[in-house]
């Protein structure tokens, strides 16, 4: 599976880049300034759709082969390849990342005046989220059969699922599904990467549909970053993409064929 773990990874972050082209297209011409309302039977619109489909079907298809033609790595540590160095600095980074772009957002919000107690949720979430990736791959590169791991490794998994409630409390009275579909799609994917990877933790691993929500994940992020968001989410978004993008790559490599 080496050669599929460079693959699929850059399949999803093609896909995905040309998922945002359409998207960015999409926003700014089949959308009424106005009224906020798409214009039916847009073709840009039917060909996002459509990438969307084909994607899905593709990433299903493999993660299915995959999983039935590979044994599933026992335990965290085996599943992910924690005992290169590389591992823990490379979430440290996105773990920075994540987090700096966590505070920038609360000192955005906190100098509007009051902030409200959903966006001081979201923040302390986010960033105890960024904190645990970084402490999580550190806490696994040490030695996996730490306790702490085992909470680290459902923080983003919480946050993940408060985002998507935030999401929906915000768009409730949003007729226009079309305009916020894909980032609950994003969401819901790294929901599912987050919950999957926990599997693995606490030995109840699951390849194909970690596998499935990875890939998918890049993808759906990726189309999200053309959404008129503020930065430090596009930032986050990144974050996310990125740590799919390493699980996916390692998880892959290390399955092994079944003789």
């Amino acid at each position: 599976m080496r050669k599929s773990a460079i693959i699929m990874p850059f399949f999803a972050l093609l896909a995905g880049a040309s998922g945002y082209f359409l998207r960015f297209i999409e926003l700014r011409n089949v959308f009424d300034e106005q009224t906020g309302l798409p214009r039916r039977g847009a073709g840009i619109t039917f060909a996002l759709i459509t990438l969307t489909v084909v994607f899905l079907i593709i990433i299903i298809s493999f993660a299915i082969n995959a999983g039935s033609r590979h044994t599933t790595p026992k335990g965290f540590e085996n599943a992910f390849g924690t005992e290169s160095l590389a591992y823990p600095l490379v979430f440290f980074i996105i773990g920075l990342l994540w987090l700096g772009s966590t505070a920038k957002y609360f000192l955005d919000v906190y100098a509007l005046g009051e902030m409200p107690l959903s966006e001081l949720i979201f923040s302390v979430l986010s960033a105890l989220s960024a904190i645990s990736v970084s402490l999580c791959a550190m806490e696994v590169y040490q030695d996996p059969r730490r306790k702490a791991t085992l909470a680290l490794s459902i923080v983003p998994t919480l946050f993940m699922c408060f985002w998507l409630i935030l999401l929906y409390r915000r768009n409730a009275s949003n007729p226009i599904l079309l305009s916020y579909c894909y980032q609950c799609l994003a969401i819901i994917t790294s929901t599912l990467g987050f919950y999957f990877t926990s599997g693995f933790v606490y030995s109840r691993p699951a390849p194909r549909k970690a596998i499935m929500s990875y890939i998918s994940a890049i993808f759906f992020c990726f189309i999200t970053l053309a959404d008129d968001l503020d930065i430090t989410i596009k930032l986050v978004f990144i974050a996310i993409i990125a740590i799919n993008v390493v699980y996916s790559s390692m998880l892959l490599r290390n399955m092994k064929r079944k003789t």
